[in-house]
C-alpha cells in the first residue's frame, strides 16, 4: 500500500511514539503485530507509514466519530455508573474479524478525503463541557490513535476527567504503559474467542490480549471483559468454559463478564447468537466461580442485573443504559446479607 503523505491534512500526520529502524525499514512498536514497513508503505493497520525512515501515524486526532454516551454502553457496569463520556473512534483497525459490529469505519482506512481534525485540547474541552469523562472506542482508536490518546488523557486528568477505552487488547506492552502512564482508568476488552480460532478470524493472538489484561489490572487499571458470541467462533460450549476458568484462575472471580448477542454484521451473514446460548453461558461462568456475569445486546430485563454472589439478592438494575441501586448499603456490602460489594468497585455514592 503506497501512501502520500504530502496530500493528508498536515495536523492529522504526526511522529510516531513507538518505532525502531534497520536498513531503512521502520518496525511499528504500537500493536503486537510489530509490523516492519517499508520506505514510502503503510502497515498492516493502514494507519501508519514509513516516510524517509521515520513512521508517521494517520490517525492523530483524526476522527471518524463522536458522541456522548453513558459509560454502561460501554459495557462498563462497575466504573462510574451513571456518568457519561466523550466517546471517539478513527479509523481502521489491526484486527481482521469478518463479523465486525463497527466495520462502517474499522474497514476503512484513513485517507486524504475522510480526514478530520480534533485537536486534544478541543476534544476536552468538549467533554468537560458535557461529560464527566472520555471514552476512545469504536475502531481499535484506542490503540491506533496511541499519540493522540496520550495528549488527550494528560489533559482530561488535569480537568478532573476520567479516561477509558474499548479495545481488542492486542497493543505492545510499551504503547499500554504509555496510555496508563497518561492517565487510563478503565478498559473493556474484547475476548475474542480461544486460540485458533481467533487467530484464523481476527488474525491475533489471543495470549497477548490476556497478557496485556493482567498487565492492566497490575497497574490498578479497572477492567470489565466482554466475549462477544459470534456462531461458529465463539458459541463453543468447551471455549466459553475456557475463558470463564481462565478469567477465575488467572485475573479474579471478581472481574466482570459480558457475554454479547451477536447479529449479522460485514461479512458474517449468520443469524443472531440463540439467547438459550447466552444463558446456558452465564449459568457455567457461575458455576465455575465468576461473581458478576452479564449478559448484553438483548435487552431483556435482569440478564444485566448485578447480582450478590453470596445470596443473590439484585444490587443493581439495569435496563437498557440505565441503572439503579436497589440492594446496597452505605457501606458498600449488600444490603440482604452484608456481603461486601467493593471488590468490584460498586460503589455506594452513586447509589
Amino acid at each position: 500500500m503506497s501512501l502520500r503523505l504530502g496530500e493528508f491534512d498536515p495536523r492529522v500526520i504526526h511522529r510516531g511514539l513507538l518505532q525502531s529502524t534497520s536498513d531503512g525499514t521502520v518496525m511499528c512498536g504500537t500493536c503486537a503485530h510489530r509490523c516492519q514497513v517499508p520506505e514510502e508503505r503503510g502497515g498492516r493497520c493502514g494507519t501508519r507509514a514509513n516516510h524517509r525512515g521515520t513512521l508517521f501515524t494517520l490517525c492523530y486526532g483524526n476522527i471518524s466519530s463522536l458522541s456522548n454516551n453513558p459509560i454502561e454502553k460501554k459495557p462498563l457496569f462497575h466504573f462510574a455508573p451513571g456518568t457519561t463520556a466523550l466517546t471517539v473512534g478513527s479509523w481502521g483497525c489491526n484486527a481482521t474479524c469478518g463479523f465486525c459490529q463497527n466495520h462502517e469505519i474499522s474497514k476503512v482506512l484513513p485517507t486524504p478525503a475522510n480526514a478530520r481534525y480534533m485537536p486534544p485540547a478541543t476534544f476536552v474541552d468538549l467533554a468537560a463541557s458535557r461529560s464527566q469523562g472520555t471514552s476512545i472506542s469504536l475502531n481499535e482508536a484506542a490503540t491506533l490513535m496511541l499519540e493522540w490518546n496520550i495528549e488527550v488523557f494528560r489533559l482530561a486528568r488535569e480537568r478532573g476527567l476520567y479516561n477509558t477505552v474499548v479495545t481488542n487488547g492486542y497493543m505492545t506492552p510499551r504503547a499500554l504503559d504509555a496510555l496508563i502512564d497518561a492517565g487510563l482508568d478503565a478498559a473493556n476488552v474484547d475476548i475474542k474467542g480461544c486460540g485458533v480460532a481467533v487467530r484464523r478470524e481476527c488474525g491475533i493472538d489471543v495470549e497477548v490480549v490476556w497478557s496485556n489484561v493482567a498487565q492492566m489490572l497490575r497497574r490498578g487499571v479497572h477492567v470489565e471483559l466482554t466475549t462477544l458470541v459470534v456462531p461458529g467462533l465463539s458459541d463453543d460450549t468447551g471455549c466459553l468454559e475456557a475463558i470463564a476458568s481462565r478469567i477465575v484462575d488467572t485475573l479474579g472471580r471478581h472481574i466482570p463478564w459480558h457475554v454479547n448477542r451477536y447479529f449479522p454484521s460485514y461479512r458474517y451473514h449468520a443469524p443472531p447468537t440463540d439467547i438459550g446460548v447466552l444463558i446456558k453461558a452465564r449459568e457455567m461462568a457461575l458455576e465455575v466461580g465468576l461473581e458478576y456475569v452479564y449478559i448484553g445486546n438483548v435487552w431483556k430485563r435482569g440478564l444485566e442485573d448485578t447480582v450478590c454472589p453470596q445470596c443473590g439478592a439484585v444490587a443493581v438494575e439495569r435496563y437498557g443504559l440505565t441503572s439503579r441501586c436497589v440492594g446496597i448499603d452505605r457501606m458498600g456490602r449488600c444490603a440482604s446479607c452484608g456481603y461486601d460489594l467493593r471488590m468490584a468497585r460498586i460503589d455506594p455514592a452513586h447509589c
